[in-house]
């Protein structure tokens, strides 16, 4: 008997980076928040076409020289868009996008 792995989150719901909007008067910082909002469950790292959404959110935040970070439960590891890419097995591609400036 065959036992299948259980449903977990997809992985590209835990990334995410952050666009500076604009400083108020009183010195505060707004934000603007990038993810790909995926709540999708799948027996594999990435619920289909997940990956793809993940590698244009790398792409974004390279070209705009912003750090990537990744949320699991209570840890959070920020890391430049193409050593995300890298540990994910996609630096050339992603590399190559950010060089040309687009996904």
């Amino acid at each position: 008997m065959t036992t299948q792995n259980p449903n977990t989150g997809c992985m590209c719901g835990s990334y995410s980076f952050e666009v500076p909007v604009h400083e108020e008067a009183n010195g505060d910082k707004v934000w603007q928040l990038k993810a790909t909002r995926c709540a999708a469950t799948t027996q594999s790292r990435f619920a289909p076409g997940r990956d793809a959404k993940l590698k244009s959110l790398l792409i974004q935040a390279g070209v705009g020289g912003h750090q990537v970070r990744r949320i699991v439960r209570d840890t959070v590891v920020a890391k430049d868009a193409v050593r995300v890419a890298a540990d994910l097995g996609w630096e050339d591609h992603v590399r190559d996008a950010i060089a040309r400036g687009s996904s």
